[in-house]
Order: C-alpha cells, then structure tokens, then sequence
C-alpha cells in the first residue's frame, strides 16, 4: 500500500478521534465524578498514539503519549483532576489538531515543538504527584476525581451560605440540575428490579384469582346443596318424632297450630346460615381481590410512568450521531475518488443512549459499504443521468417502542445477478433453486459473502455486514435490505428505544419457559396439520410458502411430527428471511430486564440472556439468529471445489483502522489473506464463520478488550488451538505476564519490527496449516 494512502486513512481516523477529544475534554468538570470520560478520553489518546506510531508520525505519536501520559495518572489517581490539568490536555488536543490539519494540505509534522509539550508534561506530573503526596491522610483518601480545584472551592463555599452545596457528581443550573449517567443508570436498575417484583405480584394475583374462582365455584355448589336440602328438612316433621317434643307448653297445642322442629331441621338451618356466610366472605373476598388488582394495576401505570421519565432522561437525539458522518462521508468519497453528500432526517428522534452508542458501528459499516460499493464516480453517474454528487440519507422515525433507523444512497444499488451468482459458486443455493430476491439480499449478511473482486480493508471482505447483523441483533433488532439496480440501496435498522426494559413474548416447550424479545418477531400463528413439517423437520408452510423453522423440543430430544402438531408458532425475522419457532404454548407477554449470561454458559450461543419469571425462575432468551445460523450456512464446505483463495488467513483485531490497514497490508506483502476486526466481539464474529490460521490482536479496544479475546477463543473448542499474537503498544512485565498466561502465544510491541513479525507469523502459520 501506498504510503499516502495510509496517511489519508490515519487522517480520516484521527479527525474521529480528534472529535471525541474535544468532546470529551470539553466536558470535563474539577467538580463532578468524570471517571468514565476520562477512560473514554484516554482511550482516543491511546490509539491516537498508536495509529500516528505505526505511519511514522512520531511528533504526533510522541505529543498523544505525553497526553496520555496525563490522563493516565489521573484514571489512576496519582493526580486530581484540575483545570491546570484541563488546560494542558486541551493545548496538547488543538496541537495535534493543527498538526493534522496541515498533514491533509501536504505539510510536514512541526518537529521543534515536541520538547515543549515533553517538559511541560514531565513538570506538571512531576509538581502533581508531590502536591497528592502533601496532602493529609484524609484528603488522599477521597476519590481522586472528586476533589476540586482551588478556584472550584471557593466559588462553592461562596455560595454555601446561599444555599446548600450539591453532592459530588451534581451541579446545579437555575432550575436544572446535573448529575452524573451513573446515577441514573442505577435508578434505572431500581425500576427494572421494582417491575420484576411487580411481574411478581401479577403472577401472584394470577395464582390467587383462580384460587378464587375455585372456591366460588365450590362455594355455589354448596350453597345450592344446603338450599335444597333446607327445603325438604328446614320445615319437615315427623310424627314418629312427636315424643322428643314433649313440652308442657305443647300440650295444649295441636300440631298445626305450634311449630316444632327436630334435629334435622335444626341442622338445616344452620348449615343455610354457615353457607350463607361463607358466600358472603367470598363475595368480600371478591372486593378485596378487585380492589387488589386496581391497585397492581395503578402502581404498574405509576411503575410505567417513572421509568420513562427515567429513561427520558439518558434519551439522546439520534441526530447528534448522524451528524459524526458528515466529515467521514466526504473524507471516504474523496478516498475512493468520487463525491458524496449526507442528508439528514428525523434527527430530533430520540434513542436511549446506550442504543446511541452501540449503533455508530453498524451505521459506519454500512456508510462505509455504500461509499465503496454503492455511489459511482462522476463519470458514471453523469452517463446514469445522476447528479455528479452522490447522496447518503440518514433518517429516523419511531414506531412504537421501536426506532426505524434507515440508510439510503442513490448509487448503484445491489446487483441481484451477481449475488445468485456468487451464490451458487460458494454453494449457498443451487442453480435450480427458487430464491426470492430478499432471500438473496440475506446472504450479504453471511461471514466472508462479498461480490468484489477488488477488496481492501475498509470494504469488500464481507466481513462488515456479517458484524452489522450480529450487533444489531446482540440490541434485540432486526436489519431489512431493499434495493433497485442503479437506482438505490436501502438498510433499515429496526432497533428498541431503549434497552432498561424489554417487552418480550413468554413461551413454554416441555414444561420449561423461554423468553424472545418483541421486536425480533413478526407474528405468533397455530401451526396446523395441513402446515407440519416436511421431511428432516426443516420447514413449514408459512403463507403459501416454505420457510426453515424448528421445535424448541428438539432440544430435548422430542422430534416425532405427531408432537409438533398444532403447536404455536413464533414467526422471527432474520434478516430478510423469516424463520419459524415451534413451541408449545404461549403464556403471556410482559416488561422485564434482559440480564447477560454468565461467562460459563458462553457455549449456549442460541440465548442472547435471560430473564427472571414472577414466581423467581429463570426464563433463557432465545436468539433467532443463531438458532438457525448452521441451516443459513453455505451447503458445501470444500473451498477447492470452487476454486477459492485457500492461502492461510490471519485475522488482524485492532481499534485503529491505521493499525489494521498497516498490518493487513504487511501481511498480504507476505502472501497471507488478510481478515480483519475492531474488537474482540466484532472478531469473534469473524472466527466463528472462517477458518482462521492466527489471530494478531490489540489488548486496549471498546466492546471487547484483548484479553478478554484470548480467554474466549481458548474457551471455544474449535478455536482453542487457534496461534493468537498480542501486538500492543503496552510493553510493560505486567501486560506481557498477563497475556500469555491468559492464552496468547506471543507477545509484540508497538510499533514493531517486520522481519521480527514476519517470522513469528511464519512459524505459527506453518504450526496451524
């Protein structure tokens, strides 16, 4: 690769970064509880460093160190937050903002003012850490990053006798207050635990209504039993009976004109009476089980209420993450010679700021995809009769307790030929297969599915949209293709508001309950005798047509046709495919928290989570997606029969797309292919859909960190004994120690000798191979 077009890719990576430091640093306060900006902050210095490192930007790389140097001992709490220290980052972050600047317009990195910026961040610390170690013992027991600066303590004990001073982490504005996402994430918590105790009560009030009605029922039978049984003894007597009334006060009556009563008369009516009171206490019973539910009910409106008020407040316009395209549209056309514009609409929708934070991935995939692949050069457009600028439409609109995120550009669209073809050549479908176009555009999801015969690292490997529906799907949502040839291509983005609650759809199989969320289904049918399942219980008839469905019963050993009949059936969109889940009953649909499962049940890869019933049991979570991942997969496995690359693939994990596009290009010099990866999870992704010969991996990544990588790939075990290389900019005993105790088998530093990784990628590729 071309020297200038890695600089032109580190450049579009560090105005990213560059973005999130000026954020990011802006947002600082002495005053508050910033740990986990400044992590976020460190981090875009971090690999800010790294990525200036590998292209030889050493004024850069050296000036990003000194910054992180920083706010390293700050994340540590060696030192307290300060404006002194607020200052020197920021002047640091506009330096290399400049430098950046002027690389885009061909100049030279400014050598003569890195010892400036050295001196001055060896003073500071140095002058930092004596001023922490001075401090009394109770001071430094404090939260490093709670303390404020001299000019933030006086301007508070100035308003002290006003009013007051907030709480650590709070900073009152008029009539606003602020206060740290941590907070709110907890209350959040609260509420999730207060509905599953509420899902609790409901269960109970289930319980006890049929309870209820049991005895009402009883209840009724016995009172018409005594009713009848009053009528015949209540008032009957016997003559024969006559001698056990002798009473003086008879003698002078005849039987007609005296009233008497035996035992059986007395019994009866008090048997009505018992009765009659007990119908009575079941009728109180009623009105107090009523009122009982109004009150669940109330405080489930109340439960409703205060979560969204909650939850409103971590909601973010989904336009402030459009807006982060707008550079990177125009940076990535000008890449790839053509020209593109966004637009924008809907921005003012809000999304939970989670669900934000987790979508600039996929988004950044498929702007990406839709540069490379989608919007033609001017040449071309002007013969298409389009405008020589191509146009990349972001938008947004709610449906529900779902947001419709879409992706639209006025390119040249997905070309359906190429895609059966290629199909066909990798063995996914057959050339007399009947295929509708949506199943096809499904295929693009596939790990390692790419139509271009000319792929680089940013696009063309298909790895991209493969990770698009993997973390779409890890938020519960759902991706819908739809395109025109030389028209458009559209990417719909079905994702929750907010991911505090979810609502999911209880079913039950062999006397187990399960859970799935509602924004991953497209319907709950009855599966009839005329819709069983064919042969080898692949599919069912689904509104005139096949799809692939299964029982969950197979999973317990139940897969007779007689027992899946007239079953329920969970219709689930994957992609644009629709799937069919077979279950045996549907219980309920209700709000809960979706709760992660625990690192040792990593190999249950068909539940995305689980969830706690009213009555205390666990409900696992079912992912459609990788319930049916081994029936999407291609139906031949040998890559000789279509005469595929079959050179030794290394996957290359890193956050910096510099890093990536570095190394990918060193190792394909060498006569490997190259995949590559953003984090652990992203490679994970990559792993489980290629034969991977060795993975070379950062440590320091979002999502998922490298060790973290290691110690999953190791737990896997068709990937355990997969050659793992950490290449990492942290040398120090410690990381080292920690790698390879956890699985890697070697151990380099940032940045890196190539002779010396040629020859560790050839001896573990030729381990593997």
């Amino acid at each position: 690769m071309r020297e200038q077009e890695l600089l032109e890719y580190f450049l579009l990576e560090a105005e990213e970064h560059l973005a999130s430091l000026h954020k990011g640093i802006a947002e600082l306060d002495p005053g508050a509880d910033c740990e986990a900006l400044i992590e976020d902050i460190f981090r875009a210095a971090h690999t800010l460093k790294g990525s200036a490192a590998i292209v030889k930007l050493n004024v850069t790389s050296a000036i990003a160190h000194r910054m992180e140097d920083i706010l390293e001992a700050i994340k540590d709490r060696e030192i307290a937050l300060s404006l002194s220290a607020v200052e020197l980052v920021t002047s640091m972050t506009e330096a290399i903002s400049s430098i950046v600047s002027g690389l885009s317009k061909g100049m030279s990195e400014p050598e003569d003012i890195v010892d400036g910026f050295v001196k001055q961040a060896e003073e500071f610390l140095a002058r930092e850490r004596v001023s922490a170690a001075e401090e009394p013992a109770a001071a430094v027991s404090a939260p490093a990053l709670h303390r404020q600066a001299p000019s933030v303590q006086a301007a508070a004990s100035e308003r002290s006798d006003r009013r007051k001073a907030p709480d650590d982490g709070e900073l009152y504005y008029g009539n606003f207050i602020r206060i740290d996402i941590q907070k709110i994430e907890t209350m959040l918590n609260l509420i999730g635990e207060v509905t599953i105790k509420k899902n609790f009560l409901v269960q109970r009030s289930r319980e006890a209504q049929d309870i209820i009605e049991e005895i009402t029922f009883a209840g009724n039978r016995l009172l018409k039993e005594v009713g009848d049984f009053s009528e015949r003894y209540a008032y009957s007597y016997s003559p024969q009976d006559s001698g056990k009334f002798a009473d003086i006060f008879f003698t002078g009556f005849g039987e007609l004109e005296f009233d008497r009563y035996d035992e059986s008369n007395i019994f009866s009516r008090k048997l009505q009476e018992i009765t009659n009171d007990i119908h009575e206490g079941l009728k109180q019973l009623s009105r107090l089980y009523e009122t009982y539910t109004q009150d669940v009910r109330a405080m489930d409106h109340d439960i409703r209420m205060l979560r969204s008020d909650i939850s409103e407040t971590r909601m973010i316009p989904v336009g402030r993450l459009f807006q982060r395209f707008n550079k990177a549209v125009k940076e990535m056309a000008r890449a790839h010679g053509k020209r593109a514009e966004l637009k924008i609409q809907g921005g003012d929708t809000k999304i939970d700021r989670v669900v934000f934070e987790r979508l600039f991935d996929p988004l950044m995939h498929i702007v990406r995809n839709a540069i490379a692949h989608g919007i033609e050069d001017a040449e071309a457009r002007r013969e298409l009769g389009k405008p020589e600028q191509g146009e990349i439409a972001l938008s947004a609109t709610q449906e529900g307790n779902v947001i419709v995120i879409q992706v639209r550009d006025d390119g040249r669209g997905i070309d359906v030929d190429r895609l059966r073809h290629e199909a066909i050549k990798r063995g996914m479908i057959r050339e007399n297969d009947e295929v509708t176009k949506e199943e096809l555009f499904g295929l693009i999801f596939h790990a390692g599915f790419s139509t271009r015969d000319d792929a680089d690292m940013t696009s063309g490997r298909g790895i991209g949209m493969n990770a698009v529906r993997s973390q779409v799907s890890a938020l519960s949502g759902v991706v819908e293709v739809d395109s025109e040839k030389d028209r458009f291509a559209v990417f719909k983005l079905h994702v929750p508001t907010t991911l505090a609650i979810s609502n999911v759809v209880v079913f039950s199989s062999h006397n187990a309950e399960f859970a799935i969320p509602v924004t991953l289904m497209a319907e709950v049918t009855q599966l009839d005798i005329m819709d069983g399942l064919e042969s080898g219980h692949g599919s069912i008839n689904y509104r005139g047509r096949r799809i692939l469905a299964k029982s969950i019963a197979d999973f317990f050993g139940s897969s007779r046709i007689e027992d899946l009949l007239n079953k329920f059936v969970i219709i689930c969109n994957i992609s644009d495919k629709k799937v069919g889940i077979i279950v045996d009953t549907i219980v309920c649909q209700e709000e809960t928290i979706i709760k992660p499962l625990n690192h040792f049940l990593d190999g249950l890869s068909i539940y995305s989570g689980m969830t706690i019933s009213g009555d205390g049991k666990v409900r696992f979570v079912i992912n459609p997606m990788t319930l049916f991942e081994a029936d999407l997969r291609p139906r031949f496995d040998s890559a000789e029969k279509f005469g595929e690359d079959v050179s030794p693939k290394i996957l290359i994990v890193d956050d910096s797309l510099s890093v990536r596009k570095y190394v990918a290009n060193f190792v394909e010099n060498q006569g490997y292919k190259a995949l590559a990866a953003s984090n652990g999870h992203e490679a994970l992704n990559v792993l489980h859909g290629n034969k991977v010969d060795l993975v070379i991996t950062d440590l320091e990544m979002p999502v998922m960190h490298g060790y973290e990588l290691i110690r999953r790939v190791r737990s896997i075990e068709y990937l355990r004994d997969t050659p793992i290389i950490v290449l990492t900019s942290r040398g120090t005993k410690k990381h080292r120690q920690m790698a390879l105790e956890t699985g890697a088998d070697d151990f380099l530093v940032k940045p890196f000798d190539e002779k010396a990784l040629a020859d560790v990628i050839a001896r573990y590729v030729m381990r593997n191979v």
